[in-house]
């Protein structure tokens, strides 16, 4: 006989099979049925093709229940399919998983079982997370996968499918539960999963048709839409339209009858119409990603069209109506208006009960009635969007429910709208928690600041709402729940396993401890950060991470701001006589807060008072700033000229402006009860652009034609946060030495001009107040200082040392960078242009030693100004002061190097020499720069000739320095 290939010879058995299987009796067929599934399957194995399999699947249904190696055969027909590659995203899945079931009523089916059926029931739970099956729960599952993920141990390729499928539902979870530090984990996850997916790997099979690799596929189709919703969650569209162009890329590179194809087709679809709406290309041309949008109405017949389509389940027909509910809200008239009530009504009649966006659905159809209210008046519109908001906010029943923000504020407002202003009031400010929830569960200043992005406006409207109705201390409340989160979260997230530990969670502390130990960056997961803050605020959570309890249920103020009582007695205890919250007025008045030290807060209408003015600064901050940081002598110079001949117009004018709008009206109140014997002592937190204001050099002219300042008459402090002044206050003072830190102009390698006089103010401080303290940086010589040449490293050293002394005095270059790209916001430019971030220095304080420091001096540009927004107040100095530094002076735009050094050097003297405190002596050391003060003769030869110097009394020259803390 000739020779017969495997092709030929496995279909000639299968025919002879065949044969007998069609003659035998049915109690005698299924051994022959059992074989022609083997061989069928034999076939699949050697060729790939679908059809093969097909078959043998065929021949496996028909076997009867109880057949003799049934649950085996099942076994070896799932184990090929999982190693054919092609299994995730095929429709063949649910027969895989059916197999499964069937093979696992073996004990021992196969060697590999328990891996090949670890992978296929985590692709069942990964297609149980794309088609929303009734009673899926995305948190469950995750537990499941987890313990799948243990059992592989990284065996390929079982482990693969694995960690496809716990990506996958990781993806879900932040999607409905938005968190900026989860977001960038799982993106990091899935990177670091498909560059691993692309490497060479001869064990993972291809698709035999073309080569292609669908598990890779899928996992970089994962990985850009996961990009791109973190984008979204951090509030970056023009991040999120470069992702989408990606994702398009990517998918016409796909056939185009690839399910994987209309998967991402669809999603293109539905995102790029609102991308553009938003302007999120960033050109205000085309649309984000190649995706050019219609104009008008006609933008709308996308949506339509995605929501139209044959074969939608209720639950994706429902999510397809919202988004085009939303385009129709987003168009804004009237009829659109109610065509999205028309469409959410729909939607809440398509989402079934376990759908986990109905929350978000009441809420939408919530906000599109009180849109209607707005624009026709129709108080049926008012109580439907009432009860359907209401009905929002109590299936997200708490504050750790990641809506509650949300719908807290439009709630609050339909309350306003039917005159209920009592439950107004107290609905906005408990929704204000939810914002202190979200910040406390992200892990770096960049992810808190993209959750708590929101919270100054909400806290603004919710002020101005509490002033309306004349409650004064809830308005201070509002106020201050929405200033500093990232210093808040900071300082809350401090000696947490102590904190857990004296609360009774003991094993809650081992957990805490244990992962951050396990992390190379520190950092912990959101859900044991969820855990860990529930704890502490005492929310209780189910299994599950969501709410077991209402609102105002929780035993811990965790989530509040200070209240009246702990505000009062801050002051008292730091001996100021009153708290000034400044309310920038746009269209409405502006405002003045105003709580005393032993009295009831109140406040004063202020017309003039808004930002118009501060934002005229802003072009002498950036010249000087251009300035302070050249390189090319020419172009320095140009800088400073400019911003020379910009100061007296643009101070000038600020300063009178602040006195006509602000600090003569608040002085001159008899209300506040203010000293009169002495200067008063105050407090301000300025709100939004008026935190640029040098309020303390306020002037205005007196009876004898001189300038009366505004430091005359009080000793002004500044505070990021009434939460951190408390913080402070209960620290208590810590008392001064002659041991330190003194860096004095490191070499910055060409990075920026060089500050002699920055030199020389260091050198004298040391010498003649701090004799024990080190000294680095450049000696006024040029040379090297004795104990470094001031690095990150020796800054960050002296921090950790208990041993190191209690002030540190920085003369150096200081920069803020307000680009809204994560990384360092603002930093000290030290030893060759190193840089010396604030999220670095907040870092090593929060998680060091804990050791208590009097006093930071910054005598460096811009420290004191926030490159987080101004309301975040995050800062060089305010890092210091959320690491318990007891008391900060620094500077909030680019300071002149002579003025600055014998400012400094006043300053220290009036500090050391005099006893004061250090608010007191900056006050001091300012007026004397005014002339209405006596210098001392004890100065060094050099700083006391500069006072000579007209420039040393422009309002540039000292007022940009400011004092917070004790």
């Amino acid at each position: 006989m000739g020779e017969v290939s495997g092709t030929d010879a496995s279909a000639t058995v299968v025919d002879r099979v065949t044969g007998i299987v069609g003659s035998a009796a049915r109690e005698d067929g299924a051994p022959w049925l059992f074989a022609r599934c083997l061989v069928h399957a034999s076939r699949y194995e050697a060729s790939g093709r679908d059809g093969d399999i097909d078959l043998a699947l065929a021949d496996f249904q028909a076997l009867p229940a109880g057949a003799p190696g049934r649950a085996k055969l099942a076994a070896v027909l799932a184990e090929l399919m999982l190693g054919s590659g092609t299994l995730f995203g095929s429709p063949r899945l649910s027969w895989a998983v059916a197999l499964a079931d069937a093979a696992d009523e073996d004990p021992a089916p196969m060697p590999h079982w328990p891996l090949t059926c670890a992978a296929l029931r985590a692709g069942d739970l990964l297609v149980a997370a794309q088609e929303s099956r009734p009673g899926f729960d995305p948190r469950a599952a995750l537990r499941k996968l987890e313990g799948y993920a243990a059992l592989v141990d990284g065996t390929p390729p079982y482990a693969d499918a694995v960690e496809s499928a716990r990506l996958a539902v990781r993806h879900l979870i932040v999607q409905e539960d938005p968190s900026a530090s989860e977001a960038r984990r799982v993106t990091e996850d899935m990177r670091r999963f498909t560059d691993r997916l692309g490497a060479p790997d001869p064990g993972r099979r291809q698709d035999a048709r073309d080569g292609r690799d669908p598990l890779r596929e899928r996992g970089e189709t994962m990985r850009l839409m996961q990009e791109m919703h973190a984008c979204t969650v951090r509030g970056d569209l023009p991040a999120m339209a470069r992702r989408m162009g990606e994702l398009r890329d990517f998918a016409l590179r796909l056939p185009s009858g690839d399910p994987l194809r209309a998967q991402l087709d669809q999603a293109l679809a539905t995102v790029g119409p609102f991308l553009s709406m938003l302007g999120a290309d960033g050109t205000g041309q085309g649309g984000p990603g190649g995706w050019t949008p219609p104009e008008g109405a006609d933008a709308l017949k996308v949506f339509e069209d995605l929501a139209a389509r044959p074969g939608l389940s209720g639950i994706d027909r429902a999510f397809q109506l919202s988004q085009l509910a939303l385009a129709e809200l987003a168009l804004g008239t009237a009829e659109s208006v109610d065509d999205a009530i028309g469409h959410l009504t729909e939607t809440l009649a398509l989402s079934p009960p376990h759908d986990q966006r109905r929350t978000y659905y009441r809420f939408l159809a919530g906000t599109a009635h009180l849109r209607r209210v707005e624009l026709s008046g129709d108080t049926r519109a008012l109580r439907t969007g009432t009860e359907l908001l209401e009905q929002a906010r109590d299936a997200a029943a708490s504050t750790a429910h990641t809506m509650w923000k949300d719908i807290s504020m439009p709630l609050a407002h339909a309350y306003r709208l039917a005159n209920r202003r009592e439950l107004s009031r107290a609905t906005a400010l408990r929704g204000l928690r939810g914002h202190a929830w979200s910040v406390l569960l992200e892990s770096t200043p960049d992810e808190v600041q993209a959750m708590a992005r929101h919270a100054a406006e909400d806290a603004l409207e919710t002020a101005r709402w509490c002033l309306s109705d004349d409650a004064a201390e809830d308005a201070a409340t509002a106020l201050d729940a929405g200033r500093g989160l990232i210093l808040y979260a900071a300082a809350e997230t401090r000696d947490l396993a102590a904190r857990l530990t004296a609360a009774g969670h003991a094993g809650l502390a081992a957990r805490w401890q244990a992962a951050r130990s396990a992390d190379p960056a520190g950092e912990v997961p959101v859900d044991l950060r969820r855990t860990v803050v529930a704890a502490l605020a005492g929310v209780p959570l189910r299994d599950d991470g969501t709410p077991a309890a209402g609102p105002g249920e929780g035993t811990s103020r965790l989530l509040d701001p200070p209240d009246a009582h702990e505000r009062r007695a801050a002051l008292q205890t730091l001996g100021a006589d009153a708290l000034v919250y400044l309310m920038p007025g746009d269209e409405l008045d502006g405002a003045a807060v105003v709580v005393p030290a032993r009295a009831p807060a109140t406040w004063l209408r202020l017309p003039h008072l808004n930002t118009s003015r501060a934002a005229a600064l802003d072009g002498f901050l950036t010249d000087a700033a251009r300035g302070t940081t050249a390189r090319d002598a020419a172009d320095r110079d140009s800088a400073l000229r400019d911003a020379r001949i910009k100061v007296p117009r643009v101070l000038d004018d600020l300063c009178e402006w602040a006195w006509d709008a602000v600090i003569g009206p608040l002085l001159a109140d008899s209300r506040l009860e203010l000293p009169r014997d002495r200067p008063a002592r105050l407090v301000l937190i300025p709100v939004r652009e008026l935190v640029r204001v040098p309020w303390h050099a306020a002037r205005t002219r007196a009876a004898d034609g001189t300038w009366l300042y505004a430091m005359e008459r009080a000793v002004f402090s500044y505070a990021p946060s009434a939460r951190l002044l408390c913080e402070t206050a209960w620290l208590g003072p810590v008392p001064l030495t002659d041991g330190g830190l003194v860096v004095g102009d490191p070499d910055t390698a060409g990075a920026a001009r060089e500050l002699p006089a920055a030199r020389l103010e260091a050198l004298a401080v040391r010498d003649r107040f701090y004799p024990r303290a080190r000294y680095v940086g450049r000696m006024p010589d040029g040379g090297p200082g004795p104990q470094g040449h001031g690095t990150g490293e020796e800054v960050l050293r002296w921090f950790a040392d208990p041993d190191g002394g209690p002030v540190v005095h920085l003369a150096c270059h200081g920069i803020v960078d307000e680009s809204t790209e994560p990384g360092d916001s603002s930093y000290l430019l030290l030893h060759d242009g190193e840089h010396l971030a604030a999220e670095r220095v907040l870092d090593v304080l929060v998680q060091g030693s804990g050791r208590d420091i009097a006093l930071a001096v910054l005598a460096a540009c811009s420290t004191g100004r926030s490159g987080r927004g101004h309301d975040e107040a995050f800062s060089l100095s305010t890092t210091l002061l959320a690491g318990r530094v007891r008391s900060v002076v620094s500077a909030t735009w680019s300071v002149p190097d002579t003025a600055t050094s014998v400012l400094m050097f006043l300053f220290h003297h009036f500090l050391r020499e005099r006893g004061m405190g250090p608010a007191d002596a900056l006050h001091e050391a300012q007026l004397c720069m005014i002339g209405r003060r006596e210098k001392p003769t004890a100065m060094p030869r050099q700083l006391r000739e500069r006072l000579r110097s007209p420039q040393v009394s422009d309002i540039a020259s000292w007022a940009g320095f400011v004092h917070i803390g004790r």
